[in-house]
């Protein structure tokens, strides 16, 4: 944004100054804090534009699942002794790691297990060639190296994963694949293309760089920092703009000459979208506890008590007796019963198929609390859509009375989302105002991309002419500062 007239900038006679609107420490300010900022805030738009096409690199569920092979029954399954008899248990899954299956087994005092089945024994970990068979499903391994965190592991979602095997694969795409030593799951996939791709887009836009980013508390306060001296200097700058425009009387609209004035009347035309996206991308970190959801009980009243070991136990062997041709058999507690989901089969207890009714889902919202509505949802909706993360339909939708609602996998009644006043904020403060995906229909693709790169160019131009105008106005203060002084 520019500063306010002078008399050297206007054509005569002038406006009078309204140096009474525009305090010189205002000018002095935006102009010297943009030139700092503004070249950040020019990264986050540039980077912005590259995240349109390139997301970070991550694995979904269902990318993983599909790469598992099936488990193999015929070494299975010695389950008794995993685990006290009556010890509660919170999450359990059968799959087959390397050769033979494996239980990785979750219990309600937070430890977790990892269980050969082909003879009972607790296993340490994933070994270095048990990680080269789990890659091989990927493409054929070349290399492996033991890490801790890389610039692509370093979120905290990956530290129950902690450390690492990364296998690198010998395929034209210089594939990298992440094999928790801990479970022995593929975590993370990335590309040559991706990891450079993502240095122009992701990393940049985050302030993700692995040095600042594993120090979460640090990395914290300064994106929430230099958000809000992104929304302070923007802000300042609309109202100087808005203080130096002449839309009235005055055969220019800008006092200004030059490349001041192409600052002048874009930054004003797209001050407002800058504001957007610099407070939205604020939001995006709850400053504070800002729009941060509190701990809610109410979707554990659909799986129940947790279930005891000696239930899973009889559930998991129940449904390997009939060698269901799965990769991965998984427990879903619902109404204080282990049932298992085998593949796309929830089986009962009994090892039979037991799919959830419509009655069974209804009275699974019921059990969350007041209901207003529910139903069975074949689209998406305001707060269950895709975006560069797909969601699965159809979906059970239970609407509250009291305006909380959640989704249910209508396969095994589990809770998939659950959406509170808070995270309906910040589906609109942060991901609406940043992605403009509010409008049905128009949350993705290549019109959305097109139209959202014209307004990021945009506002990179106005940012950028303002960080130039900036930097050329501090050389010339250099240069006075250093001429010596003439003689009076």
């Amino acid at each position: 944004m520019p500063p306010i007239a002078t008399a050297s900038d206007a054509n005569p006679p002038a406006r009078p100054r309204r140096t009474a609107w525009a305090p010189r420490w205002l000018v002095v300010t935006h102009r010297y804090l943009g030139v700092v900022l503004g070249a950040l805030m020019l990264l986050w738009c540039l980077s912005g534009a590259v995240m349109l096409f390139v997301p970070y690199p991550s694995v979904s569920q269902d990318e993983r699942l599909a790469r598992l092979p099936r488990i193999d029954w015929s070494h299975c399954c010695v389950i008794a002794g995993a685990a006290p008899a009556d010890a509660a248990v919170r999450a359990a899954t059968i799959e087959q790691l390397a050769e033979g299956p494996v239980l990785r087994l979750r219990l309600a005092d937070g430890s977790r297990r990892l269980i050969d089945l082909s003879n009972g024994h607790v296993l340490n970990g994933a070994t270095r060639a048990e990680a080269l068979v789990v890659a091989e499903a990927w493409g054929r391994p070349s290399s492996v190296a033991s890490v801790v965190r890389d610039q692509w592991t370093v979120s905290g979602e990956f530290n129950r994963g902690r450390p690492f095997w990364r296998v690198r694969l010998a395929d034209q795409a210089a594939s990298d694949i992440y094999v928790s030593q801990t479970s022995g799951e593929v975590v993370q996939r990335t590309t040559g293309a991706s990891r450079a791709l993502n240095w122009l887009g992701a990393v940049p836009h985050w302030l993700y760089p692995t040095l600042l980013r594993q120090n979460v508390k640090l990395w914290t306060q300064v994106v929430i920092w230099t958000s809000l001296a992104g929304v302070f200097l923007t802000v300042a700058g609309l109202y100087l703009g808005l203080m130096a425009w002449r839309p009235f009387g005055d055969k220019r609209l800008s006092p200004f000459r030059g490349l001041m004035t192409w600052h002048h009347l874009t930054g004003l035309a797209t001050g407002i979208l800058t504001l957007t996206w610099a407070a939205s991308g604020l939001v995006s970190m709850n400053p504070w506890g800002f729009l941060e959801s509190p701990d809610d009980p109410a979707p554990g009243r659909i799986a129940g008590p947790p279930p005891a070991f000696a239930e899973v136990q009889g559930a998991l062997e129940s449904a390997a007796a009939h060698a269901p041709a799965v990769a991965q058999v998984r427990l879903i507690p619902f109404d204080g019963r282990a049932f298992v989901l085998a593949g796309d089969t929830r089986l009962g207890p009994t090892g039979r198929p037991a799919p959830a009714s419509a009655a069974d889902l209804a009275a699974a919202g019921r059990r969350l609390g007041a209901v207003a509505a529910q139903g069975l949802l074949t689209h998406e909706d305001a707060y269950y859509f895709s975006h560069h993360e797909a969601v699965t339909l159809p979906v059970w939708r239970v609407l509250m009375a009291d305006g909380r609602r959640y989704y249910l996998d209508p396969r095994s009644g589990a809770p998939v989302a659950a959406i509170d006043a808070q995270a309906k904020g910040y589906r609109w403060l942060h991901e609406g105002l940043h992605r403009f995906d509010f409008v049905p229909g128009f949350r993705r693709g290549a019109a959305w991309a097109a139209v959202t790169l014209v307004l990021l160019s945009l506002v990179t131009f106005g940012v950028g002419t303002g960080v130039w105008l900036g930097w050329r106005r501090i050389g010339l203060d250099l240069a006075q500062f250093r001429a010596p002084s003439r003689p009076r």
